[in-house]
């Protein structure tokens, strides 16, 4: 984003087109990025920032790629989810999923169920990664909140054998 963000906003002029674009805003019901920017605009940003409901968004940028006033919500909304993360709030639900990435490099774990699966449809095992690289990035990058202390994949493999 080349902009603060807070200048972005100013540009908003409640069109509601971001909502309108917005796959999330459609399931749920509660989300809605113009109500976001609107709390933002009024000074409510901690209460924003304290909330959920920016959780909420997909990342699809839809909102951004129909914004008239080129305010580029999903950036924002990028920017107070950065926020929220250094002041804690996150769910839980995404530490460990980001926990799941720093051990074994993928979103999911291998359980011994598709395993055996794999195996009976003659698929090859399940190729691990060198998780080296992306612990570095993750260590570097992310918040020290996310507390990655877990073992690697490299020392899950070391305790198999």
């Amino acid at each position: 984003m080349t902009e603060d963000y807070e200048q972005l906003i100013k540009r908003c002029y409640q069109c509601g087109t971001c909502t309108g674009a917005c796959p999330s805003a459609k399931v749920t019901g509660t989300f809605n990025p113009r109500k976001i920017i609107a709390y933002i605009l009024l000074g409510n940003r901690d209460k924003v920032v304290s909330s959920d409901l920016m959780w909420l968004c997909t990342a699809c940028h839809a909102c951004s790629e129909r914004c008239p006033e080129l305010v580029y919500p999903s950036e924002v909304l990028f920017y107070l989810k950065n926020l929220a993360t250094s002041k804690g709030n996150f769910p839980a639900s995404l530490k460990e999923e980001a926990k799941q990435i720093y051990t074994t490099g993928t979103t999911v774990a291998l359980s011994s169920a598709i395993e055996r699966r794999r195996k009976k449809l003659g698929l090859p095992e399940f190729p691990f990664v060198d998780t080296s690289e992306i612990q570095k990035i993750m260590e570097l990058t992310l918040d020290k909140k996310l507390d990655f202390n877990g073992t690697t994949h490299n020392q899950q493999d070391e305790e198999k054998v």
